[in-house]
């Protein structure tokens, strides 16, 4: 046991490290031209304000509703967690319809990259993890966090498609 938590950690440590690395390589690269301007700081926060409202708010719908009847099926951290991940996706894809998602000088089609690797990573974890399957004992396991998460990465991903796909018509009905 105490073996598997070193290796755990050294895991952890090594991916920080690399990940410590690319991001200073990329601020070497980039500079620091990257930044919000004006009206995405306000569409972002607004978009806080709308996310964070719906994350409250469903947190007591399912407290008042939902919690003894669902709690045989559903752990409450796994209702829980899910509802942060609503409000994530709300606040993503509300900043990605409004222009406030990149900064300003940002590539979409990194951050497409991104996206599809961490759904990838994701999607793998969760096949390899989960051979007891979905659930255990009627509740959700651990590995469908990694599922939440690709979807969540996912409904990102396929908003940046959306959004690029109605700006290249926009563009197009412009030009006739």
């Amino acid at each position: 046991m105490g073996n598997n938590i070193f290796d755990i950690l050294t895991a952890v440590a090594v991916f920080l490290v690399l990940f410590l690395i690319i991001m200073i390589i990329r601020k070497k690269l980039t500079g620091n031209n990257e930044h919000y301007d004006e009206r995405q700081i306000l569409v972002r926060g607004k978009g806080y304000k709308i996310s964070f409202m719906t994350t409250i708010l469903l947190n007591v719908f399912y407290a008042v509703f939902f919690y003894g009847p669902s709690k045989d099926i559903v752990s409450p951290q796994f209702v829980v967690i899910t509802i942060t991940f609503i409000g994530l996706a709300i606040y993503a894809i509300y900043c990605i319809f409004n222009d406030a998602y990149l900064q300003v000088g940002q590539k979409v089609g990194a951050w497409m990259a991104v996206l599809a690797f961490v759904i990838a990573c994701n999607l793998i974890a969760f096949f390899v993890s989960s051979t007891k399957g979905f659930t255990e004992d009627g509740l959700a396991t651990g590995s469908s966090l990694n599922l939440m998460m690709a979807v969540l990465f996912g409904a990102i991903l396929v908003s940046f498609l959306i959004k690029r796909f109605m700006e290249k018509r926009g563009d197009s009905h412009e030009e006739s």
